[in-house]
């Protein structure tokens, strides 16, 4: 090739990159932040042990996480106990500082329990949650993804649903104009890897309820990130380097147009004692997709040295981060790039 139309196609190039990266973006998570606001800290893994209560310097620390160095601005969580219910809202001590810590703007919300209605019962009941930067991000609508009694059953003698989905219809926040909205799907199955039976049955009904819970609460969106903490490692292996778990449960969500952004290289997503621990997730359907910023899934991992993830652990979590950057078009159709 001519040097004068390398020159030029690297000037195209460059150029690309330029409005690539100007292009107006959100970045969306997931993180389960062992135990917030509540007791029992430090079960196995990397850094276990019983674990003292986080100090405002720890929430400082989270906040500042969140907000400086992973410029997250929306962020959905699992493991937020509730301290306190006020004026029908769920009320998590440790969440609330996080918020607040993290400047003007910031909101969050924690599910309800089973029952769908706050009560005192629920104090100290873990649940999933929302936190979000209400400059860069909107909540529309916020349910929990209820379901017939029979989902209430157990399946390999746990239960489906401890921790109902939490359900959050969201839109980028762009002055003066509607934006692409969209539907995440905070989820947190049951314990232990060895429940497989137990998460397919449960991301089954999940899926197959999801748009009658939707049309009960009028909302019609179809681009859906459902994300969280699966309990479910589809790339562990027998001692004979056979899988040890099915892989189901990503097949059939694949058979219904989703895909997990998290695979094998991803690596360890929890602070198991050999950190090959690949258990939380984020598929997005076709629809969602289209609009993730060409290969921007991310995991922070603060570091590979054990010692340093025990303390890391202390005032953050066994759980690390994940996030994608999500493209902010003015209508949903106006995406030509990926």
């Amino acid at each position: 090739m001519h040097k004068k139309s390398v020159l030029i196609l690297c000037l195209i190039i460059m150029i690309n990159l330029l409005i690539f990266s100007a292009a107006e973006k959100i970045r969306i998570a997931t993180w389960n932040i062992e135990h917030l606001s509540g007791d029992g800290r430090g079960l196995g893994g990397i850094g276990s042990g019983t674990l003292p209560p986080r100090t405002e310097n720890d929430l400082k620390k989270i906040a500042n996480l969140i907000t400086n160095d992973l410029s997250i601005d929306l962020i959905c969580i699992q493991e937020t106990a509730i301290n306190l219910v006020s004026e029908g809202k769920n009320i998590s001590n440790d969440l609330a500082f996080i918020a607040s810590a993290s400047g003007n703007g910031w909101n969050y919300i924690v599910s309800n329990p089973a029952s769908g209605v706050p009560s005192p019962d629920i104090i100290h009941n873990l649940q999933c949650a929302f936190l979000w930067n209400s400059k860069k991000v909107k909540l529309n609508k916020c349910f929990n993804l209820t379901f017939p009694n029979e989902a209430a059953g157990t399946v390999g003698e746990k239960h489906l649903f401890d921790r109902l989905p939490l359900i959050g219809y969201f839109e980028p926040v762009k002055e003066g104009l509607e934006t692409n909205d969209f539907i995440v799907i905070n989820v947190h199955l049951a314990s232990g890897q060895n429940n497989d039976e137990n998460h397919i049955a449960a991301m089954i009904i999940l899926e197959q309820k999801l748009n009658d819970v939707l049309k009960q609460n009028q909302v019609t969106e179809s681009d859906r990130i459902v994300l969280g903490d699966f309990n479910d490692n589809p790339f562990a292996l027998n001692s004979n380097e056979t899988y040890k778990y099915s892989n189901l449960l990503y097949d059939y969500m694949k058979w219904k147009e989703y895909e997990d952004l998290v695979t094998i290289f991803t690596g360890a997503t929890r602070m198991d004692d050999n950190l090959k621990s690949i258990i939380d997730h984020m598929l997005l359907n076709k629809g969602a997709k289209k609009y993730l910023v060409f290969n921007s899934f991310k995991k922070y991992m603060p570091s590979a040295n054990k010692e340093k993830l025990a303390l890391w652990r202390k005032s953050f979590s066994d759980h690390f981060p994940l996030y994608i950057d999500y493209k902010v078009a003015e209508t949903d159709d106006d995406v030509d790039w990926k």
